[in-house]
Protein backbone atom coordinates (compact mmCIF):
# COMPACT_ATOMS: atom_id res chain seq x y z
CA UNK A 1 0.00 0.00 0.00
CA UNK A 2 2.77 2.45 0.93
CA UNK A 3 4.57 1.58 -2.32
CA UNK A 4 1.44 2.47 -4.31
CA UNK A 5 1.08 5.80 -2.52
CA UNK A 6 4.75 6.57 -3.10
CA UNK A 7 4.48 5.71 -6.81
CA UNK A 8 1.34 7.85 -7.09
CA UNK A 9 3.14 10.81 -5.48
CA UNK A 10 6.11 10.39 -7.83
CA UNK A 11 3.75 10.31 -10.81
CA UNK A 12 1.86 13.40 -9.65
CA UNK A 13 5.09 15.34 -9.06
CA UNK A 14 6.44 14.29 -12.46
CA UNK A 15 3.21 15.26 -14.17
CA UNK A 16 3.15 18.65 -12.46
CA UNK A 17 6.70 19.34 -13.70
CA UNK A 18 5.69 18.37 -17.24
CA UNK A 19 2.91 20.94 -17.17
CA UNK A 20 4.87 23.67 -15.37
CA UNK A 21 5.64 27.13 -16.67
CA UNK A 22 6.91 27.72 -20.19
CA UNK A 23 8.80 30.50 -21.87
CA UNK A 24 5.48 31.78 -23.22
CA UNK A 25 4.12 32.00 -19.67
CA UNK A 26 7.16 34.03 -18.63
CA UNK A 27 6.84 36.33 -21.65
CA UNK A 28 3.18 36.98 -20.82
CA UNK A 29 4.02 37.78 -17.18
CA UNK A 30 6.80 40.07 -18.38
CA UNK A 31 4.58 41.89 -20.89
CA UNK A 32 1.96 42.31 -18.15
CA UNK A 33 4.63 43.98 -15.95
CA UNK A 34 4.38 41.13 -13.45
CA UNK A 35 8.15 41.15 -13.04
CA UNK A 36 8.34 39.32 -9.72
CA UNK A 37 6.42 36.32 -11.03
CA UNK A 38 8.31 36.41 -14.34
CA UNK A 39 11.61 36.33 -12.44
CA UNK A 40 10.50 33.48 -10.20
CA UNK A 41 9.06 31.40 -13.06
CA UNK A 42 12.19 32.03 -15.13
CA UNK A 43 14.34 30.61 -12.34
CA UNK A 44 12.11 27.52 -12.25
CA UNK A 45 12.46 26.81 -15.97
CA UNK A 46 16.00 28.12 -16.47
CA UNK A 47 17.47 24.74 -17.39
CA UNK A 48 15.02 24.34 -20.27
CA UNK A 49 15.81 27.72 -21.85
CA UNK A 50 19.36 28.56 -20.73
CA UNK A 51 20.60 28.71 -24.33
CA UNK A 52 17.84 31.13 -25.43
CA UNK A 53 19.09 34.75 -25.34
CA UNK A 54 15.58 36.20 -25.53
CA UNK A 55 14.52 34.18 -22.50
CA UNK A 56 17.72 35.05 -20.62
CA UNK A 57 17.21 38.77 -21.21
CA UNK A 58 13.58 38.60 -20.10
CA UNK A 59 14.69 36.62 -17.05
CA UNK A 60 17.37 39.16 -16.13
CA UNK A 61 15.28 42.25 -16.82
CA UNK A 62 12.33 40.84 -14.86
CA UNK A 63 14.56 40.17 -11.86
CA UNK A 64 16.04 43.64 -12.11
CA UNK A 65 12.61 45.28 -12.26
CA UNK A 66 11.49 43.15 -9.30
CA UNK A 67 14.63 44.15 -7.34
CA UNK A 68 15.68 40.49 -7.17
CA UNK A 69 19.24 41.39 -8.07
CA UNK A 70 20.83 38.19 -6.75
CA UNK A 71 18.96 36.19 -9.38
CA UNK A 72 20.84 37.99 -12.15
CA UNK A 73 23.70 35.53 -11.75
CA UNK A 74 22.06 32.75 -13.78
CA UNK A 75 21.25 34.77 -16.91
CA UNK A 76 24.51 36.75 -16.72
CA UNK A 77 26.69 33.67 -17.11
CA UNK A 78 24.82 32.51 -20.22
CA UNK A 79 24.55 35.87 -22.04
CA UNK A 80 27.67 35.63 -24.21
CA UNK A 81 26.69 34.54 -27.72
CA UNK A 82 26.02 37.91 -29.36
CA UNK A 83 27.30 41.44 -28.95
CA UNK A 84 23.95 42.57 -27.52
CA UNK A 85 23.86 39.64 -25.10
CA UNK A 86 27.37 40.46 -23.85
CA UNK A 87 26.43 44.13 -23.50
CA UNK A 88 23.37 43.21 -21.44
CA UNK A 89 25.43 40.82 -19.31
CA UNK A 90 27.90 43.64 -18.58
CA UNK A 91 25.02 45.95 -17.61
CA UNK A 92 23.50 43.38 -15.24
CA UNK A 93 26.94 42.48 -13.85
CA UNK A 94 27.66 46.13 -13.08
CA UNK A 95 24.52 46.42 -10.98
CA UNK A 96 25.17 43.15 -9.20
CA UNK A 97 28.75 44.24 -8.45
CA UNK A 98 27.60 47.64 -7.19
CA UNK A 99 25.14 45.92 -4.87
CA UNK A 100 27.85 43.64 -3.51
CA UNK A 101 30.30 46.53 -3.02
CA UNK A 102 27.70 48.59 -1.14
CA UNK A 103 26.94 45.60 1.05
CA UNK A 104 30.58 45.01 2.05
CA UNK A 105 31.09 48.74 2.56
CA UNK A 106 28.17 48.92 4.97
CA UNK A 107 28.68 45.56 6.71
CA UNK A 108 32.46 45.38 6.84
CA UNK A 109 33.45 49.03 6.59
CA UNK A 110 35.39 48.49 3.37
CA UNK A 111 36.36 51.74 1.65
CA UNK A 112 34.89 51.77 -1.86
CA UNK A 113 35.32 55.49 -2.51
CA UNK A 114 38.04 54.80 -5.08
CA UNK A 115 35.84 52.47 -7.18
CA UNK A 116 34.79 53.85 -10.54
CA UNK A 117 32.18 51.76 -12.35
CA UNK A 118 29.87 52.48 -15.27
CA UNK A 119 26.71 54.36 -14.36
CA UNK A 120 23.26 52.95 -15.04
CA UNK A 121 19.79 54.33 -14.46
CA UNK A 122 18.93 51.55 -12.01
CA UNK A 123 18.29 52.95 -8.51
CA UNK A 124 20.96 50.84 -6.84
CA UNK A 125 23.50 52.13 -9.34
CA UNK A 126 22.46 55.72 -8.66
CA UNK A 127 22.77 55.16 -4.90
CA UNK A 128 26.15 53.47 -5.42
CA UNK A 129 27.46 56.53 -7.27
CA UNK A 130 26.18 58.87 -4.57
CA UNK A 131 27.72 56.65 -1.89
CA UNK A 132 31.21 56.54 -3.39
CA UNK A 133 31.17 60.32 -3.96
CA UNK A 134 29.91 60.83 -0.39
CA UNK A 135 26.79 62.66 -1.62
CA UNK A 136 24.72 61.69 1.44
CA UNK A 137 23.93 62.59 5.01
CA UNK A 138 24.91 59.95 7.58
CA UNK A 139 22.94 59.90 10.80
CA UNK A 140 22.62 57.00 13.26
CA UNK A 141 23.95 54.47 10.75
CA UNK A 142 21.48 55.54 8.08
CA UNK A 143 22.60 57.11 4.82
CA UNK A 144 20.17 59.61 3.30
CA UNK A 145 20.32 60.60 -0.36
CA UNK A 146 18.33 63.25 -2.23
CA UNK A 147 16.99 62.48 -5.69
CA UNK A 148 18.69 64.62 -8.33
CA UNK A 149 15.48 65.13 -10.30
CA UNK A 150 12.91 65.60 -7.55
CA UNK A 151 13.75 67.11 -4.16
CA UNK A 152 10.56 65.61 -2.69
CA UNK A 153 12.09 62.15 -3.17
CA UNK A 154 14.76 60.87 -0.81
CA UNK A 155 16.33 57.49 -0.21
CA UNK A 156 17.74 55.87 2.90
CA UNK A 157 20.26 53.07 2.93
CA UNK A 158 20.82 51.06 6.09
CA UNK A 159 21.82 47.68 7.42
CA UNK A 160 19.28 45.84 9.52
CA UNK A 161 19.20 42.35 10.95
CA UNK A 162 16.32 40.22 9.73
CA UNK A 163 16.07 36.49 10.47
CA UNK A 164 19.50 36.65 12.18
CA UNK A 165 21.03 37.92 8.93
CA UNK A 166 22.27 41.38 8.03
CA UNK A 167 20.46 42.86 5.06
CA UNK A 168 20.75 46.12 3.21
CA UNK A 169 17.54 48.14 3.04
CA UNK A 170 17.01 50.86 0.46
CA UNK A 171 13.86 52.84 1.16
CA UNK A 172 12.33 55.42 -1.15
CA UNK A 173 10.44 58.32 0.41
CA UNK A 174 8.19 60.87 -1.22
CA UNK A 175 7.29 63.82 0.98
CA UNK A 176 8.75 61.92 3.95
CA UNK A 177 6.46 58.87 3.44
CA UNK A 178 7.85 55.48 2.47
CA UNK A 179 6.74 54.52 -1.03
CA UNK A 180 9.04 51.54 -1.65
CA UNK A 181 11.40 49.29 0.29
CA UNK A 182 14.04 47.18 -1.41
CA UNK A 183 16.04 44.54 0.42
CA UNK A 184 19.43 43.22 -0.68
CA UNK A 185 22.11 40.94 0.73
Amino acid sequence: MIKKIFLLLVFILSASNMYGATKEDVVKLYLDDNFSSACQKSAEIYDSYKEDDEFLNIFAHSCLEADMVNRLVLPIIKLYKTEKARENAAYYSTILYQKKLLYVALIDGVDISYVNLPKTNYILSIIFEKFVTKDYVLKSGMYTFIDDNNSQITYTLSIETEDNFKKMFLRTYKNDKIVKTRTYW
